[in-house]
């Protein structure tokens, strides 16, 4: 079996971003909670959030710290996450971009082998070990391994998939997260870590599982709520609202709003003209 080699934190490093993340969950109020896609609605509080389908294989998201100007105190970092990605890798994107932007302030882009940590950037093993932390919380962690009666001698590829979906994270991040907190060996988290992507995949299948997909959404932070409040205030005309919704891909049907008639409506001479008919 091939050796695997990772680029690693050092204990004290390690210690301290799980420290912060432990923090920061319990601001978000999120201590007993298992994440999963709360974190867009956890990220959209802290930043303007795109999603965008940039291709499968391109970056996972980037950060923008310094957002947009002339924002006053509405002021917020601009964060694009890769729509084309599946929805796990979103999770884990939106999570790590979440670390530049409460602890590192830096513009930061999250390349599409983050997952695989071959990076020697102390910062992005610290957004990724925080992203591992904050998603995966070490407590929560065991409650479940507990609740599915997994031990360190009988975890097994299926029980790992399972945590991964029971958490909507990667499954080499549960892999690696296992390992981290001493769960199973590094022979282990290596004979796991080996498996490819049509292993999972085909496992997953075969176990009945979910398989995280991509939505390949466009979302411009809030401009379509924005666009249908305008034009319910008749700020703005019917093909305005189309123009603007177009953009992330939808139509006025889709978001509860019909064509108006074209029909004039008749001049007063012309109703008294009915009338005395």
């Amino acid at each position: 079996m091939p050796e695997i080699k990772l680029a690693q934190l050092t204990g004290a490093e390690a210690l301290e971003v799980k420290n912060y993340a432990a923090a920061m969950l319990g601001v978000c109020r999120k201590m007993n909670d298992i994440i999963g896609t709360q974190i867009f609605q956890i990220l959209s509080l802290n930043a303007r959030v795109i999603y965008f389908p940039l291709g499968k294989d391109s970056v996972w998201g980037f950060t923008r710290i310094k957002g947009s100007m002339g924002d006053g105190q509405n002021h917020k970092p601009f964060v694009v996450i890769n729509s084309s990605i599946p929805i796990d890798c979103q999770v884990f994107a939106a999570a790590h971009e979440l670390y530049h932007i409460w602890k590192d302030d830096k513009v930061n882009l999250v390349p599409a082998d983050v997952i695989d940590e071959i990076t020697n950037d102390r910062n992005e093993l610290k957004a990724n070990r925080f992203a591992a932390e904050f998603l995966v919380e070490e407590e929560l962690l065991l409650k479940e391994l507990r609740i599915y009666g997994i031990t360190s001698e009988n975890v097994s590829f299926k029980d790992i998939l399972i945590l991964s979906e029971l958490f909507c994270v990667p499954y080499r991040t549960m892999v690696k997260r296992l390992f981290e907190i001493g769960f199973i060996t590094k022979t282990d988290r290596n004979r796991f870590l080996n498996k490819n992507e049509q292993e999972v995949l085909i496992a997953r299948k075969r176990y009945s599982l979910s398989i995280p997909q991509s939505d390949e959404r466009i979302v411009i932070d809030n401009l379509t709520e924005l666009a249908v409040d305008a034009y319910e205030n008749k700020r703005i005309t019917f093909e305005k609202l189309e123009y603007l919704l177009n953009i992330s891909k939808l139509k006025p049907i889709d978001v509860g709003i019909e064509k108006p008639s074209n029909i004039p409506f008749p001049s007063d001479d012309v109703l008294d003209k009915i009338m005395e008919e």
